[in-house]
């Protein structure tokens, strides 16, 4: 349970991003606009890290190279995918693009149609997981990955081999509670104005964003940025569906 310092300072914190996120989205209706909103809320989130009582963030075991917490999947909403996606276009090697096609495109074929637990079961390494261990995307990874540290990395190392580990007891409330607050103001002004709120898997969601431009455009024009086949819960199978594709 949160003490009543916490809990104010959570909810500042929410209504302090929301409010920003707002304004923000307010300031232009353009893809630039959008991204200029996505790059202040992301910082948002590492400000609010750096800001956590250095007591606080010391207990933190995350360290670069750990990268027990990237072979679990991530959900994210299609504003975190667009925001990946233009890091991955504009700072990406040809050779690096072409890789991270094919190992989305990979991935977004052994998870399809699967239920959130048996993807849970597979421990795949992320597709944007360099050799040393650590995220090729970390300036724009998405906000769950920001948001989520650990007061001891055995949970997480036990998690990707072990059944039923209780990591929650690793988590730390105090950065935790901080944290989520930025990242729930952020999904909350960007569904406040009307855009995607649906919870896509990440990888088959990014492989979809770096291979159809269209997802962007039905994104912008507040409709589903991506198929069902790239929800982090795929529906049951109703009929035949016609696949969002650009001309």
């Amino acid at each position: 349970m949160l003490s009543p310092a916490l809990e104010k300072q959570r909810h500042q914190l929410f209504a302090h991003t929301v409010q920003g996120m707002e304004e923000r989205l307010q300031s232009g209706q353009d893809p630039a606009a959008m991204l200029t909103a996505l790059h202040w809320g992301m910082r948002e989130l590492d400000r609010t890290f750096a800001e956590t009582p250095a007591k606080v963030r010391a207990t933190v075991a995350c360290r670069a190279g750990c990268a027990f917490c990237c072979s679990v999947p991530v959900h994210v909403q299609a504003h975190e995918v667009f925001f990946a996606a233009e890091y991955i276009q504009k700072k990406f090697s040809p050779a690096d693009f072409a890789g991270v096609l094919t190992r989305t495109a990979t991935h977004r074929t052994r998870v399809s149609g699967l239920l959130v637990d048996e993807r849970g079961r597979l421990r795949e390494p992320c597709a944007l997981l360099r050799d040393d261990g650590c995220c090729s995307i970390y300036e724009s990874r998405p906000e769950a990955c920001r948001a989520h540290h650990t007061n001891s990395a055995e949970p997480c190392r036990a998690d990707l081999t072990e059944l039923d580990v209780a990591i929650e007891k690793a988590y730390i409330p105090a950065l935790r509670a901080r944290m989520y607050a930025v990242m729930l103001g952020i999904d909350e002004a960007i569904e406040n104005a009307g855009f995607d709120d649906r919870a896509y898997d990440f990888g088959s969601a990014l492989n979809e964003a770096l291979t159809n431009s269209l997802c962007r455009v039905l994104w912008m024009r507040r409709q589903p940025a991506f198929p069902d086949s790239c929800l982090a819960e795929p529906p049951e199978p109703t009929g035949e569906t016609i696949p969002l594709r650009s001309s």
